[in-house]
């Protein structure tokens, strides 16, 4: 089976018994965290949030770019945010290449 077709499968089974629908959508915790998108971490599971605790954003090593600067203050000045977490870790493969050799 194609990865795409067990994720969607998934989504629909979740999607059935998902009971969090009128969750407010501010972060029940005030809390937002920029964590890198390695598929080895799981920001939720070892900070122990919960659907609805806290907005998570993910990029390439973790990194504050326009993009997510612009999420974190969506996250504050409209969601009300007000504690922030930048997460990096160890053996992060960001740090194996340059910025010239990805243009490359």
């Amino acid at each position: 089976m194609a990865e795409l077709k067990k994720l969607l499968d998934a989504n629909e089974r979740f999607a059935s018994d998902f009971d969090k629908g009128k969750l407010p959508m501010p972060p029940a915790r005030s809390v937002a965290v920029l964590a890198c998108m390695d598929a080895r971490l799981h920001p939720e599971k070892f900070l122990g949030l919960d659907i609805g605790d806290a907005h998570v954003i993910r990029n390439a090593g973790g990194r504050a770019s326009d993009d997510a600067i612009r999420s974190l203050i969506i996250s504050s000045k409209l969601l009300g945010t007000r504690e922030f977490l930048v997460i990096h870790h160890t053996d992060c493969g960001m740090l194996t290449f340059s910025n010239d050799e990805l243009r490359e």
